[in-house]
């Protein structure tokens, strides 16, 4: 039993050391100094990654600038392209919520490539030229709630005293607070239509454009520099690779370096019992999700909002004996986020986690037999990461003495957890 504790221990150093190489957000990016048309570097990111890089907020755009660890500090391709169909778009990057509240007789489908949107003190919609500016205009910016506040889903909406276009307005709200305000629904309209005096309007963060994301991301969030010539020959964009990384219009045929990335997670929408999913997950990807910080559980939720069922599987199950709960990756269940009803006791064998799809977005212990959604871990440069550490022939010639270790707790799951063991 010794020699089954060493080769545990050892193997759950090895699979942290992996993940120490391995740190999963919503997108890994990789810069690639190599010059190249747009629809040629799409084709490299393609064939030896996801796609060209996608940017969904901020906060991503700061990892992008930080993920360039070498010299250069001029401009890249990034995933986005411009299309032909004219889409209302959320500044913060959410793409479309289904609520709107257009005044009457509105020309809110003007498709001219110059409308952003105002609402006026009766807490209707207009469409608005972007670079307008007027004495009786101004804006609403909106801090997006910390993760622990999430049960609380009310947007904390501010009043900006100030005369500014709409560009500008958006990047006064995002370097103070989290962006132009967004409108969820009719209960944010009500909230920002009090701040309208009479007499007045105030920008948000609607507005129009025809990009569209190399990977066909529903991403509403751009990072235009101010003044950028939107001709019909300007048709792919470049970022600059060094904060605030902003972006440009250019001919595509142009050679640059450019940004991939890679997705950590990925969200299974088909039903399967949890045994099953684990199974899909180890053959079509790396293994079923775990989340180890909030940074992850924040992205698992993002995520978790698009399923078709009420949880979502993870990688998570309950060992009957010594009674605890562990990741199928081997690693200790040190972060925990656990909704307070869920129902727990003595008799929890056969019992694995999910994630709620909605608000709250906790944990939840259901039997391994129900069918959900899923979601699966895509670590980037794992295969790479194994060959060049030589960890899999080490796995492999180390596996039925894990087996042998796990037996003690899982004895009915051998073939599960390690499918070549004897």
């Amino acid at each position: 039993m010794m020699g089954c504790n060493v080769f545990i221990l050892l193997k759950l150093l090895l699979i942290s050391e992996f993940h120490s190489h391995c740190l999963c957000f919503s997108h890994q990016y990789y810069f690639v100094n190599i010059n190249l048309t747009w629809t040629d570097a799409q084709a490299y990111c393609r064939e030896n990654y996801t796609d060209l890089a996608t940017i969904d907020n901020m906060e991503e755009m700061k990892r992008l600038t930080e993920s360039v660890d070498t010299d250069y500090t001029g401009e890249a391709w990034i995933g986005l392209m411009k299309g032909t169909s004219w889409r209302w778009q959320w500044s913060s990057g959410e793409g479309d919520t289904g609520y709107t509240n257009w005044d009457t007789g509105a020309t809110y489908n003007q498709n001219n490539g110059h409308c952003c949107v105002g609402m006026r003190d009766d807490g209707c919609w207009n469409n608005v030229n972007c670079s307008y500016q007027t004495q009786v205009g101004y804006f609403i910016c909106y801090t997006a709630p910390t993760y622990e506040d999430r049960i609380n889903v009310t947007w904390n909406f501010t009043f900006i005293d100030q005369h500014m276009n709409w560009f500008d307005a958006q990047s006064y709200c995002r370097y103070s607070y989290t962006d132009l305000a967004t409108v969820r629904n009719k209960e944010d309209n009500d909230l920002i239509h009090k701040m309208v005096t009479n007499g007045t309007w105030v920008w948000i963060g609607l507005f129009q454009d025809t990009w569209e994301w190399s990977d066909l991301s529903n991403s509403s969030f751009r990072n235009w520099k101010i003044g950028q010539n939107d001709n019909e020959n300007n048709t792919c964009a470049l970022a600059q690779v060094t904060w605030p990384g902003t972006w440009d219009m250019t001919p595509c045929d142009e050679k640059h370096p450019f940004i991939c990335y890679d997705d950590c997670l990925i969200l299974v929408n088909r039903t399967m019992t949890w045994n099953e999913t684990l199974n899909y997950c180890r053959t079509h990807y790396f293994d079923l999700a775990s989340v180890h910080n909030e940074e992850i559980q924040q992205w698992v939720s993002r995520m978790a909002e698009k399923a078709s069922t009420d949880q979502v599987w993870l990688g998570l199950r309950f060992s009957c004996s010594p009674n605890f709960w562990f990741w199928v990756s081997a690693e200790n269940v040190s972060y925990q986020t656990w909704s307070p009803n869920n129902i727990s006791s003595s008799n929890m064998c056969e019992t694995t986690g999910a994630v709620q799809s909605g608000n709250p977005d906790y944990w939840v212990s259901l039997p391994d037999t129900e069918e959900l959604s899923f979601m699966c871990s895509i670590c980037p440069g794992n295969a790479q990461y194994l060959q060049n550490k030589n960890v899999e022939n080490y796995k492999v010639a180390s596996e039925s003495h894990f087996a042998c270790a796990f037996h003690s707790l899982y004895p009915s799951h051998d073939k599960l957890f390690f499918p070549n063991s004897k």
